[in-house]
């Protein structure tokens, strides 16, 4: 079968593999070796998850499939003597336990169905304990009592008759004994998917004695950790005083060759009822058995010298795996396991080096990523654990060796080194079909990478906490993707990032929950005190985004909102597109946590930053005419509200594509007319309030219908107000509407660009001669040629403003600015965080004027402020020409 064939078996299996190189083929196995249909020789250390005991076709399996040539194999309702036989060894194996009967079928999850429905019928009781990180298979009974709901909810299993506790919790599984009529307690020795972490003799010693003073049945599951695998048969034979009344088993019960599977049991434990009803066609078939039983011989050979080669050989890998931990702590946090099931955990990343690595991470998909790396470059087969995504299972077959072992901790070691070296180019480089050297750099990176220290706040004694925060991001566009990645991938020649971006976008296509990539512990005010915070990304660009199916969208809103609140966030910052999806907060603002769409800075910081600019540049504001394009939205509308406290002359500029559009323009228009004459009314001597006052005809009573206007019931009527207004001025309305964006563009001396496009769409002609322009969407309205062909124009980069103090949020720091700067709606959520806010603010597309000036001034009071500044009569743009480093908004 080809790669493009695979995609019939299961097509969401297909695009994990295929993203991190794991759709291979594989047509030879012999030993602990596979080989693919390219020739490529692999060393086996997963073993099919324990279902390859004496590695791949093993001569013996094969014997005994072959003698068999002949003999009927399924005979039901008849008997095969293999079945007779298999299930009289089975029972033999190990006396002492007192089974007396093996029910045969088809797999592991099957044993535990049998398992299940031979406890409740046996005790007449529905409820079984089992533990929160146990596996017992996928099969719907089977489900209830794995321990992981992922695997159930989907399918909308009901786990009503189960009850999960903790391992080692001896308090909650006494609990769950004595609140529950108890059928049984299922456990595995060792947990296998929840890590590779034994249970102690004294637990399973507990809930026995627990089973046997409740009437219950004890049902150990060795489905792994049976047969071999932890050098004994029955793996609880090691744990004194204990005997369970059930027993699941599989995997290795086949050889490697053909799947069976075993459920023991005592007398007690079996009934009628399951004798008659319970039954597998495929059960008891002599091809199966057949195998099984040599299985079994070759278990007991030369007295069990594989078993005993397994309790050596297990203590060399043990020991290799814990230097190996102790070598490379930075990158190993953990090994765990025994006999030949372990586990290593890798540590996460904080996202100083990289937001993606910590996506990963969290998200669950970093150690597939290393698993693809070790088949991919080293040859060596390991996988991740099912519950536990941020361990490496390392499960050989019986036979291994210790040169095996050797070769496998050479890998690891080699991944470990490419990591502390910060080399994931070299370390990822197989996911675009490379080895680690053929990937080259437009300027060679040195071997480490180390990262700029985070500068911490200095503070003295014991500063006050004042709360926390959790800020949403993403990428601004599908070319910044790339730039979340480590430095060693971005510094790459152009050719190999291309193929880095091509395949981030093909993963991202469908794994983009979001994740905290960042954890700022201490971010000072000036009046004193500090705040902690987090990041949280979904790495879908805009024009995705955008796009997204409304219950899509809202899956995705109650994600983001999940992620803040599993880090105990106060309230939670909108960046970008997480404004636009959700109504600006609209959709979220009944979650349980205040939420801030950060417009009220980023509109006002941009408006005053634009005012700023002109000033410098020499525009006076009486002649000055200003367009804001985008001032139907959330941003576009605060921004024009404030820039007429400076200007007279607006055009407000709308999206052609919107039948809407210049309605509410017209609303926005008689707003900012009404404010205007607030304005006038307090004696304000600038902008546009000045210029009612000596251009409006019958003044007082203009202004006393507007008052009435305003004041009456029911929201204002401002479409009325401008009517009003624009009828008792002697020429035109200062106030201009349109839907052209070139038109307004060739007519203004200063643009505030602030709409929602997700693309740049703004042409260099399009510009008057020595406009002054302040940008201010994500990602930006103006195409990157404006700066290339208009030197007379001035742009810079709205709704950034000087941080509070110098802080770096990583090394991309959000859109790679430097660590003075960053977003007013992240530095919005930051200020409302130190104010202790209980509620939440700037929602929706009509923010308060007035709350918004009040934001801006609590955040000044913070010591945030607009980044526009003069410095020796020169204007400080250095905003103009950032280097994006990462581009996470």
């Amino acid at each position: 079968m080809n790669n493009n064939e695979s995609c019939y078996l299961n097509p969401d299996r297909d695009y994990l593999l295929r993203h991190v190189q794991l759709n291979k083929t594989m047509v030879r196995g012999e030993g602990v070796y596979l080989y693919d249909e390219d020739g490529h020789q692999y060393l086996d250390f997963l073993a099919q998850y324990g279902a390859v005991p004496f590695g791949h076709n093993p001569e013996q399996a094969w014997d005994a499939l072959c003698a068999g040539r002949g003999e009927p194999s399924m005979v039901q309702p008849f008997y095969t003597r293999a079945a007779k036989s298999l299930a009289q060894e089975l029972v033999s194996l190990e006396p002492e336990f007192n089974f007396s009967y093996a029910v045969l079928s088809n797999s592991g999850a099957e044993s535990v169905e049998a398992a299940l429905k031979l406890a409740r019928a046996a005790t007449g009781r529905e409820v079984i304990i089992s533990l929160c990180l146990g596996f017992h298979g996928k099969t719907s009974g089977a489900l209830t009592v794995t321990g992981n709901p992922v695997y159930s909810e989907p399918f909308l299993v009901s786990t009503a008759q189960s009850v999960k506790v903790e391992p080692e919790d001896f308090e909650q599984l006494e609990r769950a004994f004595a609140e529950h009529e108890v059928a049984g307690f299922i456990f595995e020795t060792v947990l296998g998917e929840g890590g590779m972490q034994p249970l102690s003799a004294e637990y399973i010693q507990h809930a026995a004695a627990l089973c046997k003073r409740h009437g219950a049945m004890l049902i150990a599951d060795e489905i792994q950790t049976g047969l071999g695998r932890l050098g004994e048969f029955f793996s609880i034979k090691r744990v004194p005083g204990v005997r369970p009344d059930i027993m699941c088993l599989s995997k290795a019960l086949g050889g490697g060759l053909v799947p069976i599977g075993a459920t023991l049991c005592t007398k007690g434990a079996w009934s009628e009822a399951f004798g008659m009803y319970h039954s597998s066609t495929f059960a008891n078939n002599q091809v199966a058995c057949r195998v099984a039983l040599s299985t079994l011989a070759r278990l007991k050979e030369n007295d069990r010298a594989l078993m005993r080669h397994v309790d050596s050989i297990s203590a060399y890998l043990d020991q290799a795996l814990e230097t190996l931990v102790g070598q490379y702590p930075d990158v190993f946090s953990q090994h765990q396991g025994t006999g030949l099931m372990h586990s290593l955990r890798l540590k996460p990343f904080c996202g100083a080096e990289s937001y993606f690595l910590a996506h990963a991470s969290i998200q669950g998909y970093l150690v597939p990523l290393i698993c693809g790396y070790l088949v991919n470059v080293a040859r060596i087969i390991v996988a991740p654990l099912f519950n536990r995504q941020d361990l490496l299972r390392i499960e050989p077959s019986l036979i291994i060796e210790r040169e095996h072992i050797d070769r496998l901790i050479t890998a690891l070691s080699e991944c470990a080194l490419l990591i502390r070296n910060k080399q994931f180019s070299s370390l990822f480089a197989y996911v675009v079909g490379r080895q680690p050297e053929e990937i080259s750099y437009s300027c060679k990176p040195p071997v480490a990478l180390p990262m700029e220290a985070l500068r911490e706040p200095n503070v003295g004694g014991d500063p006050e906490r004042l709360g926390s925060f959790a800020f949403l991001i993403h990428p601004t566009s599908a070319e910044d993707l790339l730039n979340i990645m480590p430095r060693s991938i971005i510094d790459l020649n152009e050719s190999h990032k291309l193929e880095f971006q091509q395949w981030m976008a093909s993963w991202f296509s469908r794994r983009y929950e979001p994740a905290p990539v960042f954890h700022a512990p201490r971010i000072k005010s000036k009046l004193g005190g500090y705040v902690e915070g987090w990041l949280i990304a979904c790495p879908l660009p805009p024009e995705r985004m955008i796009r997204l199916p409304k219950q899509q969208r809202m899956k995705l809103l109650k994600q983001y909102v999940e992620a803040a609140k599993s880090v105990n966030a106060d309230i939670i910052g909108l960046g970008a597109f997480t404004s636009i999806i959700s109504r600006g907060g609209m959709d979220i603002v009944g979650e349980g946590i205040p939420i801030t769409t950060g417009n009220s800075f980023t509109a006002i910081a941009s408006a005053e930053s634009l005012h700023k600019a002109l000033v410098t540049t020499g525009k006076q504001s009486g002649d000055s005419r200003i367009a804001i394009v985008g001032a139907a939205g959330s941003v576009g509308r605060l921004a024009a509200i404030h820039l007429a406290t400076y200007y007279a002359s607006l055009i407000l500029v709308g999206n052609s594509a919107n039948a809407q559009a210049l309605d509410q323009l017209g609303e926005i228009a008689g707003e900012i007319y009404a404010q205007a004459l607030v304005q006038m009314q307090q004696h304000s001597t600038s902008g546009l309030a000045n210029y009612l006052r000596e251009h409006l005809l019958d003044r007082q009573t203009v202004m006393a219908r507007c008052n009435q206007m305003l004041l009456s019931d029911g929201a204002p009527d401002y479409r009325a107000v401008r009517q009003l207004i624009e009828s008792h001025l002697p020429g035109a309305a200062p106030i201009e509407i349109s839907v052209s964006i070139e038109y307004a563009m060739r007519n203004a001396h200063g643009v505030l660009s602030a709409t929602s496009a997700g693309h740049s769409f703004i042409e260099p002609a399009w510009l008057r001669q020595s406009a002054v322009v302040c940008d201010a969407a994500r990602p930006p309205d103006l195409k990157d040629s404006v700066r290339e062909e208009r030197p007379d124009v001035v742009v810079f980069e709205g709704g950034v403003v000087r941080f509070v103090e110098p802080y770096r949020f990583g090394r991309a720091n959000i859109l790679g600015f430097c660590p003075t700067l960053n977003l007013a709606c992240l530095s919005e959520t930051v200020a409302l965080s130190m104010s202790g806010v209980k509620q939440s603010y700037s929602l929706g597309n009509r923010i308060p004027y007035d709350q918004a000036l009040r934001i801006y001034r609590l955040a000044l009071s913070h010591g945030f402020s607009d980044c526009i500044a003069t410095t020796e009569g020169e204007l400080d743009l250095r905003v103009h020409h950032l280097e994006t480093e990462g581009a996470l908004l």
